[in-house]
């Protein structure tokens, strides 16, 4: 990068405004970054809504139109959430790992909080909503053929239009178990942007192969982290307290532990992956 190049990028982000945010400057980045990255992200829901399309309907076919019952709605939806997510987590910076994509995305006018940012609205917020529109858009048809399948078998087949209802994201069911399930689904979310903030700093901190190198550090901390469990003693019920079907009364150290794990290594992760963008800027 030349000397130039470096103080510009050094410089405020404009002249009279806030260089830790502005809500204007904030706006023109955001519709600056849709107009250049809309392409990609329809294309990678296009993909992922094949992908489910084809797992379906090999599904379907092995299981004669049976097998969609609720909780193998809520599977599909959460397992290709943590999925699709992480790769497209890991993708966001993508432009990093070119020298002039890099030194243009880094040269635009905004800060690096509004650039991180961004990419927590995007990756945490927008990318889960747009997969929940798509999952329904192609779940609801399905259900409604597999449950014009189930009238076909006799009242005796074992088919329960109940048990087939069609799972809705963010919205747990009425009845005694929907805080539960509303309790659960924050879970899955939590787990989500923990994975999508370890796809986050691990793109801007490896220079090569950093979606795979990513997963093999993550991977070696879930084994790490299985590890110490084990030598503490600590079991599921101690791990997953928050999310537990019948929650029992805790001593207070299950209560911390359950607040480091679920909220504070998420907010250490997406910490993290501001410090490696606030790197990148000044160097």
């Amino acid at each position: 990068m030349t000397a130039s190049a470096k103080s510009a990028v050094g410089k405020a982000p404009d002249q009279g405004t806030s260089a830790f945010f502005s809500a204007p400057r904030f706006l023109r980045l955001a519709r600056a970054h849709w107009a250049e990255q809309r392409r990609q992200y329809l294309g990678h829901l296009l993909v992922v809504g094949i992908l489910y399309v084809v797992v379906l309907l090999f599904m379907l076919a092995l299981s004669s139109g049976r097998e969609f019952q609720t909780w193998t709605q809520q599977l599909f939806y959460f397992w290709g959430l943590l999925l699709t997510g992480f790769v497209f987590a890991a993708r966001y910076f993508d432009a990093m790992t070119r020298r002039e994509s890099a030194l243009l995305m880094l040269m635009r006018p905004a800060s690096v909080f509004e650039k991180w940012l961004l990419c927590v609205l995007v990756v945490g917020v927008l990318y889960p909503l747009g997969y929940s529109v798509l999952y329904l858009a192609i779940s609801w048809p399905v259900q409604h053929i597999v449950l014009a399948i189930g009238a076909l078998y006799p009242p005796t087949g074992g088919f329960s239009a109940a048990d087939h209802a069609l799972f809705l994201p963010l919205w747990p069911s009425d009845g005694a178990s929907a805080a539960l399930l509303a309790r659960q689904q924050m879970g899955w979310f939590i787990g989500l942007w923990a994975l999508q903030a370890l796809a986050v700093a691990g793109s801007l901190y490896f220079q090569r192969a950093a979606m795979l190198k990513t997963l093999a550090l993550g991977f070696v901390l879930f084994l790490a982290t299985l590890l110490i469990a084990a030598l503490a003693g600590a079991s599921d019920a101690v791990l997953f307290a928050w999310w537990l079907r019948r929650p029992v009364t805790s001593p207070a150290s299950v209560q911390i532990l359950n607040g480091v794990l679920w909220l504070g290594l998420p907010t250490l992760l997406w910490l993290q992956a501001y410090l490696h963008l606030r790197d990148k800027e000044l160097h």
